[in-house]
């Protein structure tokens, strides 16, 4: 799964990445992330982010063809999701990479500050070599299937070194004292950002009844 991110309209949502990350950790497919629109800004913060936490991340411009040769380069055979926000050039970057099949784009709304959904089905396109690309339809919010407050530190990979390190074997990993994790975190090992987003999908977790997790 190809995470697409733009640097403005709309800008980097790391929640939503983060969010999408699990989901793929979750599921046993692989998360790639990608940055689009560097032509507009500096993705170094947000790419340290994803590069550290030990995901493949490339950061493009469209505009300028930036990057692209490597993000095709990188499409392995089988099939290649691509998934973003509206307007953060999805269908754009396929055009970059397959031409051929002149998806149809769309422009990011001045007024509303997010795409027209120009995408509104999932369409899977051939280019060759056993390779297929799927162009999906944008989103503006994304919501998760419920996940179990005590899994969910698993989904976040660069905490995996540190788990079952802590003072308590209970520890949530959000503000015991003695946690492993949060001393990572406080020593720059892991990315404040990701943690801030596994804080939020805890929370979130944590009000889910165990019957909702049952259904």
């Amino acid at each position: 799964l190809y995470i697409v991110s733009a640097y403005s309209n709309p800008a980097p949502n790391t929640l939503v990445i983060d969010k999408q990350i699990c989901i793929c950790e979750r599921a046993g497919i692989t998360p790639v992330i990608v940055f689009n629109k560097s032509d507009e800004g500096d993705f170094t913060e947000y790419e340290l982010i994803y590069r550290n936490a030990g995901y493949r991340t490339y950061v493009i411009s469209c505009k300028n063809m930036s990057g692209i040769d490597a993000v095709k380069a990188d499409l392995p055979q089988g099939i290649s999701v691509f998934t973003g926000n509206s307007g953060v050039g999805k269908s754009t970057l396929l055009n970059c990479i397959a031409p051929e099949f002149n998806i149809k784009t769309g422009e990011v709304s001045d007024k509303l500050g997010r795409g027209r959904h120009t995408t509104r089905h999932t369409e899977l396109y051939d280019i060759g070599n056993g390779r297929y690309i799927a162009d999906t339809p944008g989103f503006s919010a994304i919501e998760c299937e419920p996940v179990p407050k005590d899994d969910l530190a698993g989904l976040f990979i660069e905490f995996s070194e540190y788990l079952g390190k802590c003072r308590f074997t209970t520890c949530s990993h959000v503000c015991e004292k003695g946690c492993a994790v949060l001393e990572a975190v406080a020593e720059g090992k892991i990315s404040r950002s990701r943690h801030e987003s596994y804080c939020a999908m805890y929370r979130d977790a944590a009000q889910i009844k165990s019957w909702e997790l049952k259904k």
